[in-house]
């Protein structure tokens, strides 16, 4: 069973308890019949199990509630939130690396209905491709989420502008699929270093060792069953699944600091 270290759960419950205040006040319901940290523990047992929600143990009430209140936060970006806000305290603790590390995985569609392509390495299927961008230690700062079937040089101006955690001058490491044009033309833009293994070249050691960090990353993310394979019909919860996967990752590395 997977368990949120306790810094991690009080910034994500104080995430969830301030906009239910907010909307508390703007709208009066019947009350619930769970709590807020049940419903976040039931949501953490399916991210770890990969269970059906149908199938969600659960000592009274209906799995509908959990489902509904677990959408329902994702719409409204808590996790994203609570996850940036754990990364600001683990950059804090942690002393200053300016290496930060690029790649993509792909994860196969089950029943996506949005953000999926073809997947041109496997005979067409349907995936969703995930970019990361890492620090030296593998820690995710920030991820973005495209279509299989577009190009990994592509997606880089998309993955480098939506993580917040980028600074002038850092070091951008990545594998040689990135060692174009248009790649060192957004690196440029965005006053980085270009560190990005080059084509027809051999690629050093050194270089070889910081970069295969992220590989780490995403093998750490395949240990939570329900993102291993996409069965998320919407890309807002399939989203909010590595953001409280990362939560935890980040909520462990900081109390071993």
């Amino acid at each position: 069973m997977t368990n949120l270290s306790s810094l991690a759960k009080t910034i994500l419950l104080n995430h969830i308890n301030i906009f239910h205040d907010i909307k508390n006040n703007i709208k009066n319901g019947r009350p619930r019949s769970f709590s807020h940290t049940y419903i976040l523990d039931r949501i953490l047992f399916v991210l770890s199990t990969g269970c059906q929600w149908s199938k969600l143990p659960l000592t009274h009430g209906s799995w509908k509630t959990i489902y509904h209140y677990f959408s329902l936060w994702s719409k409204n970006y808590i996790f994203y939130n609570a996850y940036n806000d754990l990364i600001r305290v683990y950059l804090k603790i942690k002393p200053r690396s300016n290496i930060k590390i690029v790649d993509t995985s792909f994860v196969k569609n089950v029943f996506g209905r949005n953000c999926v392509g073809s997947n041109p390495f496997d005979r067409g299927r349907k995936a969703t491709k995930i970019s990361a961008v890492v620090d030296n230690k593998g820690i995710p700062l920030s991820f973005t989420f495209h279509k299989g079937n577009r190009n990994d040089s592509r997606t880089l101006f998309h993955t480098l502008s939506k993580c917040l955690f980028l600074n002038k001058g850092d070091s951008i490491y990545a594998d040689k699929i990135y060692d174009s044009n248009h790649c060192k033309e957004v690196i440029n833009n965005f006053s980085l270093n270009n560190c990005v293994s080059k084509k027809k070249h051999i690629t050093t050691k050194e270089n070889n060792r910081i970069r295969i960090v992220v590989e780490h990353t995403f093998g750490w993310l395949d240990k939570y069953r329900r993102i291993i394979l996409r069965y998320d019909s919407h890309i807002h919860t399939f989203k909010s699944f590595h953001y409280l996967a990362s939560i935890h990752l980040v909520g462990n590395r900081i109390l071993n600091i």
